[in-house]
Parts: structure tokens; sequence; C-alpha cells
């Protein structure tokens, strides 16, 4: 299919989730705007997670997608898509890029109107809904460089270097500035930023093996911990609190500007692959993250500085992640509490020597 490309002055963009992804794709903004830099570019996302793509540089306007589950006893919910698909369908646009590729956004795609549509052609249903395909396999697997391969048909501008980035608004700076007065930690002190949260159970690191590490840092590098996470978190935080036989800091339940905030105060991220995890690559923070069922090279914190710690190899890693039959005895249980620590100590005495 012949592309005009002098045609197409308003682009969207479809990714409506998760945390990690949608920061995964901001290369594939920077792309399109450079290829296209008279054209508008919007992008759908979920409104639980706006904060994310907060000062955009590459994106135009933000259209949030109220995120609900399929209801099939009730019409609300498809009444909800079919408006929301007409919202789209009266903006006109030239071309709609769904780097999402779920069942919603290849609806909206198919219906929204647009002259070109672009996705990923790898479910049978999607070969009906875009009609521009992707013309080679990356060659990296990692989510950054499939995402950008959506829109290799227009032969985009690629930038010089692929990178990521997170804003968070001022109040943000300031809730967490008053929250580290509050409890007496400047600048002067290495703080490290616990976050033992994952999607899945089985992605986590267990809380003794966390513990035993919180223990050492605090008592034997000194640093400062503060643990952030959900209240689905919370029982897990508290159980690691109890084995690392002191006190922490808590800050759960932040909204995720807030947390972005909290992330870039810190001189260190300790945690499992995970939205926050990529949020802190975003932000330049030095990352020691646990790697068991997902797979370091499609899902690996894009260009950051740090460490991903995994352990043995078993002859199911990477997994689908769709259920785990060792339970207690899964891959996260087997990364050694040695291995962490060689992690942290190589990271925080790199950022070291690179500051001063």
């Amino acid at each position: 299919m012949n592309i005009d490309r002098a045609s197409i002055r308003k682009i969207l963009v479809l990714r409506y989730r998760s945390i990690g992804d949608i920061i995964l794709s901001f290369p594939t903004f920077e792309a399109l705007k450079t290829t296209f830099p008279r054209a508008r570019v919007d992008m759908v996302v979920d409104d639980a997670l706006t904060d994310i793509c907060y000062a955009h540089p590459y994106v135009d306007y933000i259209i949030m997608h109220e995120r609900k589950k399929w209801d099939k006893k009730h019409k609300s919910s498809l009444g909800r898509e079919l408006s929301f698909i007409m919202k789209i369908r009266k903006q006109k646009y030239d071309m709609v890029v769904d780097l999402h590729c779920g069942p919603r956004s290849s609806l909206l795609t198919l219906l929204s109107g647009a002259r070109y549509r672009l996705g990923n052609n790898a479910r049978i249903r999607n070969k009906f809904t875009y009609n521009l395909k992707s013309r080679t396999k990356p060659r990296s697997p990692h989510s950054v460089d499939v995402m950008m391969n959506i829109i290799s048909p227009l032969r985009p501008k690629m930038p010089g270097r692929k990178s990521l980035f997170l804003h968070f608004r001022d109040n943000d700076r300031s809730y967490v500035k008053k929250f580290l007065e509050r409890y007496d930690i400047s600048e002067k002190d290495t703080v490290v930023l616990v976050h033992p949260g994952a999607r899945l159970d089985y992605k986590r690191l267990p809380a003794q093996k966390m513990g035993e590490v919180v223990k050492w840092m605090t008592t034997e590098l000194g640093v400062k911990v503060i643990y952030a996470g959900s209240d689905r978190d919370l029982s897990m935080i508290a159980d690691i609190v109890s084995y690392s036989g002191g006190p922490g800091l808590m800050a759960t339940n932040l909204s995720l500007g807030q947390l972005a905030a909290l992330i870039k105060s810190c001189g260190l991220f300790l945690g499992n692959d995970s939205g926050p995890m990529h949020m802190a690559a975003a932000l330049s923070v030095p990352i020691v993250a646990f790697f068991g069922p997902s797979d370091p090279e499609v899902w690996s914190p894009w260009g950051a500085h740090g460490k991903i710690v995994r352990p043995s190899k078993m002859h199911c890693m990477p997994c689908s992640q769709k259920g785990c039959p060792y339970v207690g005895d899964h891959c996260m249980a087997r990364i050694k509490v040695g291995d962490i620590k060689r992690a942290i100590s190589d990271t925080l005495k790199i950022k070291t020597l690179a500051s001063g």
C-alpha cells in the first residue's frame, strides 16, 4: 500500500496500559513525531495511568480511556466502548498506530475511519484490522524495538538514541520533599527504594530474602530504606520489615506522579520486574532488579544503570506467566542473597565513582 505522507496530519496512537508498556513505547512516539513533524500526535491511555504521560514531549493531546472490564450481563460496558469509538471517529484521524494490539484497541483501530492502520499482525484477528504490515521482525526482541517495528512500513526517521522519559509535577516534588524532611532524610543520605510488588506473586522475591538484604543494607552499608507499594503489598512489606529486624519508612498508595518523584530522590531502586522498575529506568535512577519468569531480553529496564539478578536457569524460564506449578520453590525463591548483595555493592560503588 502506497503512503501519501503529505496527507498525514492527524495521528492517533493506542497504548492503553500498563506502566512499563507505556514507558517503553515512548521511543516510538519520538520516531513518529520526527517523521511527521507537522502532524498532530494524540495518545489513548487508560485514565488511571495518565500521570505517566505528563508533559510528554512527543504527544500533543492525551485521550483518557475509561478502564472497566467487559460486562457480559449488562450493556453498559459495550455502550461505553461504542461511545468511545464514535468519539474517535469524529476526530477524523489519518492514521492509527495500535501499540496495544488487544481486542479493544484492535476493534477501535478497525472502526476508527483512519486511512492508514498499523499494528502487530501476530494474531489472526489483527490481519483484518491493519492495512500496513511490519516489513521484518526486529533484530532485538526487547519491547522497545518490538513496538518501534510496528511503524516500520512508514520508513520512519529513527532517533539516534531510543530514550525513555518520565516527568512529574512540582506538587509531586514538593510532596516528596516534605516526606523526606519529616524523617530527617537529606541529600547526604543514601536512600534505597524497596518495591517488593509485582503483578504476579511468583514474580516477587520472597519476603525473607528481601528482609535479609534490607538488614544488610541498613546495618553494613548504612543506607536508609523506604518501602513503596499498594495495599496489595502491605502484608509482604510487613513480613520484610519483620525479617529485616528493623523499621523502615512507608510510602504506600502514592499517586504515580508522587511515586516518580520519590524514585527520583533515591540513590537506588531495588525491586522485581514491574512498572515502577521501568519508571526508575526512565528517571535514570540506578536499578537492581530481580527477574525469574519474565525474559530480560524482552523486559529489562531500558538504558538503565544497574544490575539484573536471576536464579540459575530452570527449564521453564522464561515462562508464559499464566500459572506456576512450583509453589514455594519457584524461580524467584532460587535467587541467591549473596548475588543480590554483590549487585547492590557494585551498583552503588559505580554510582559513587561516576558522580565524584
